[in-house]
């Protein structure tokens, strides 16, 4: 497939895999392009497109894809089941994503790639077959995935280090650690507002994704959970056992109507007793005003804890 222009739907995995996506491309010589920051107008256009028993992250994720029609050659939609090195396994919806993506829209050109572990899909193999779709040569697409790689750990290790960072010199008396996935805490329609009047509430902000130490953050999730079964969940409960001696409260983000993330958000407010929980979710009809309402009180709550210990 000739394509020049590769958009990539800045939704679901495109917030944790853009920077090795984006290198890696260009390296080839494909110039990829990025959707907007969610908006209203991304975020109702995909609620239109989207089943209602849909979650919220995948009706934005279509609304993304539609932002890319007509701008770009083909559109990229990739496959995940089990990631590499991880242990349990990830979201439907990031199997399905390409299959609704093309039924949702049967005339925009699709690319894509598999992911997963079980089947010995490789990301380094799914990704040298993206190459070689594009018309890259084999050694080519592995010269361009290693250096994407290198660079997409070298952007995570930046994160992870400015996060230890702003928390070590933060003047704020309270911390607070918002779990949820990467595509949630970054998208500008969801997590990002909430991390926002955190701040403008005097709390410093710990996010679960830039926590640092992968392997043992599985562990301890599975410590507090032992048949927990979702990668990205198991991440979120391991940074928030990790950090638990560290924070001052514990904000959870969730999306209508994600399962596991209801679950997990159950699992939290059972066994965590020493410190304030509080689980806020996330739809298309959340207003402003009420969800900064429930932050202000749980800041509250957290400085109302204080005052007493």
């Amino acid at each position: 497939m000739t394509a020049h222009t590769v958009g990539l739907p800045l939704s679901l995995c495109f917030h944790t895999e853009k920077v090795l996506v984006c290198s890696f491309l260009a390296a080839l010589g494909v110039d990829p392009v990025l959707s907007p920051p969610t908006d209203r107008r991304i975020m109702e256009r995909g609620c239109t497109m989207a089943v209602d028993e849909t979650c919220l992250p995948m009706k934005i994720h279509l609304g993304h894809v539609d932002a890319l029609r007509d701008r770009v050659d083909a559109v990229l939609v990739p496959r995940y089941g089990v990631l590499p090195e991880a242990e349990g396994e990830m979201c439907a919806k990031f199997w399905a994503a390409y299959d609704i993506t093309r039924n949702t829209f049967p005339e925009l050109p699709l690319l894509t790639y598999n992911v997963d572990r079980l089947w010995g899909d490789t990301e380094r193999a799914a990704l040298v077959g993206l190459g070689r779709e594009l018309g890259a040569t084999r050694l080519q697409a592995y010269k361009a995935f290693s250096a994407a790689r290198k660079e997409a750990r070298r952007e995570h290790e930046r994160l992870v280090a400015l996060q230890e960072r702003e928390l070590a010199e933060t003047t704020c008396e309270r911390t607070v650690i918002v779990a949820g996935h990467t595509y949630i805490l970054d998208d500008e329609m969801m997590g990002a507002p909430v991390v926002r009047m955190l701040r403008e509430q005097g709390v410093a902000v710990m996010r679960s994704d830039r926590v640092r130490g992968d392997s043992d953050l599985r562990h301890g999730a599975l410590e507090f959970s032992p048949g927990l079964k979702w990668t990205y969940n198991r991440e979120q409960l391991g940074a928030v056992m990790a950090m638990r001696d560290r924070i001052d409260g514990i904000l959870l983000l969730l999306s209508f109507p994600c399962g596991p993330d209801s679950l997990v958000a159950e699992l939290v407010q059972r066994k965590v007793r020493d410190i304030p929980v509080c689980a806020i979710v996330l739809d298309e009809l959340t207003a402003t005003g009420g969800l900064q309402t429930r932050i202000e009180s749980f800041c509250d709550i957290v400085k109302l804890r204080e005052a007493r210990a």
